[in-house]
């Protein structure tokens, strides 16, 4: 009698691993000490150049090799595109919103809050223009003196100070309770937020829930010297105030940056480093206006 034996043999499951390339619309921050964008998605491939640590880059696509190698192709800020290795690169918490944007030259040398403001009520749905709510805002009109050398003059806390359409006569600016106070006479009361002496986190928080906030920093967008600063003795006491006072709409954020209208430019979302930003935001007092959808 013939018996025939029967093997039974294991087979190991293979996966095939495919070379796969898609579109993406991302961006990514450098995170390694520097990441080399090449011509193709492989380290054999030709430089294109060199990113630092901090670099911003824009991903528009993203390719996973056979060996399982996930590379970006990027485009730098200066224009040069290329590979680089996804380890090298973390991807950008962003939101930016798209405000119209409103210059306030040439009629309003001093206008910055105002224009800041016609932008914010114009996102939110208002018709209004800069010139009606340089008219509408609250004024100090207590007259600029000089005696003793000392500055006597109005208080931004309480009204616009001096002339805001040229620079020929002394003025100054308007600080955020005035200014809250003419966005409520558009928005209402119950839907415009006073933000000023919260942390910079609730203004960016605003900016992720669609709302551009009006904010005061500075020219430089950075922390000024105690030498860029004065004192202004008011009917209701003294005030430190600096020329270099500044009035922008915040638009958007991400993990380096701060972007904002800049109506003394006229740049639509301007980006600067969000830690200088926040620094120059807080020595002006924390001052920031936004509203409820």
């Amino acid at each position: 009698m013939l018996l025939s034996a029967v093997v039974f043999v294991k087979l190991e499951k293979v996966i095939p691993v495919f070379a796969a390339t898609k579109n993406i619309n991302q961006h990514f921050m450098v995170t390694a000490p520097s990441t080399v964008i090449r011509t193709g998605p492989t380290t054999s491939k030709t430089q294109v150049v060199k990113q630092s640590r901090g670099a911003v880059l824009k991903g528009i696509q993203q390719h996973t090799t056979q060996k399982g190698e996930l590379w970006y192709k990027v485009k730098t800020v200066s224009g040069k595109q290329g590979w680089t290795q996804s380890k090298n690169v973390q991807k950008l918490k962003r939101r930016i919103l798209s405000a119209p944007l409103t210059g306030q030259m040439p009629e309003l040398p001093r206008g910055c809050e105002v224009t800041s403001l016609t932008m914010m009520l114009n996102y939110a749905g208002k018709k209004t223009d800069k010139m009606t709510l340089a008219k509408q805002v609250k004024k100090d009109p207590t007259p600029y003196r000089n005696s003793g050398g000392k500055v006597y003059f109005g208080n931004p806390y309480n009204g616009f100070v001096g002339n805001m359409y040229t620079f020929s006569k002394p003025g100054y600016g308007v600080y955020h309770g005035p200014i809250a106070d003419l966005a409520a006479s558009y928005l209402g009361k119950d839907r415009v937020m006073n933000l000023t002496g919260q942390d910079f986190e609730k203004v960016l928080n605003h900016i992720n829930n669609g709302t551009p906030v009006w904010v005061i920093a500075n020219t430089t967008y950075k922390q000024l010297p105690s030498s860029s600063f004065r004192t202004y003795h008011t009917p209701t006491g003294p005030v430190r105030i600096t020329y270099k006072e500044h009035s922008v709409l915040v638009t958007g954020y991400d993990n380096v940056y701060v972007y904002f209208n800049d109506p003394l430019k006229k740049v639509k979302n301007k980006r600067v480093l969000k830690s200088d930003f926040k620094n120059a935001w807080i020595q002006m007092g924390k001052q920031a206006i936004t509203y409820k959808k």
